[in-house]
């Protein structure tokens, strides 16, 4: 399956579907997620980073496996998954066989990796891409974010964001989970005695990356 860059979703000869498929889903601002968030902000951080604790641990014994394109994507995904639904209000939906997402309060939340950018890679399928674009089936209309991740050199996961998308502007913008840890007094340290994961507390700045 190709996998794309979420930016090339900008052309809409790429959509699976046609407008009357399409029912919007709320808009997602950025005061409401970060309130939403910051109680949750230092569990899910120490999940997350226990999720790349026992991806490394695995990947370790696994050598040869690891050498495959898709191993880090579908083990990480799927312990990140696993932990995450241990933080109390927190519950798996499962969209299709074999892919799940998260609700969080009055969000959906799809976990993906980010690249060095900060952006998302999906495939384009026609539910991936209606995700993508605050698109929904029925009457859930609930607003999609993205929990992203991403990985140092060694595959550590090094920083965690949630990425919501501003209203119809197509701009997927992220909320540093790092920042909010640490105005929760929470600190985020390494530990250099067993070389534990650091995510990195960066200065507040708001981005946005078009679609």
């Amino acid at each position: 399956m190709t996998r794309n860059n979420i930016s090339q979703l900008r052309n809409r000869s790429l959509f699976l579907f046609s407008d009357e498929e399409m029912n919007p889903r709320q808009d997602a601002n950025r005061d409401e997620v970060s309130k939403a968030f910051t109680p949750l902000a230092n569990n899910l951080i120490a999940k997350i980073l226990e999720a790349g604790d026992c991806y490394l641990q695995y990947a370790d014994e696994h050598a040869v496996a690891r050498r495959e394109n898709t191993f880090c994507a579908s083990n990480m995904h799927g312990l990140i998954i696993e932990y995450l639904s241990q933080v109390e209000g927190i519950r798996i939906v499962q969209i299709s066989k074999g892919n799940s997402i998260l609700e969080i309060g009055s969000y959906k939340v799809w976990i993906k990796k980010l690249d060095t950018k900060g952006m998302p890679w999906v495939n384009i399928t026609k539910s991936s891409t209606k995700r993508i674009y605050q698109k929904a089936e029925g009457e859930d209309t609930m607003p999609m974010l993205i929990l992203g991740y991403q990985l140092d050199e060694i595959e550590r996961i090094s920083h965690v964001y949630i990425l919501y998308l501003e209203g119809h502007q197509h701009l997927w913008a992220p909320i540093d989970l790092g920042d909010i840890a640490a105005s929760n007094q929470v600190l985020i340290t390494p530990n250099s005695s067993n070389n534990e994961p650091i995510v990195t507390v960066k200065q507040k700045t708001k981005r946005s990356y078009k679609i």
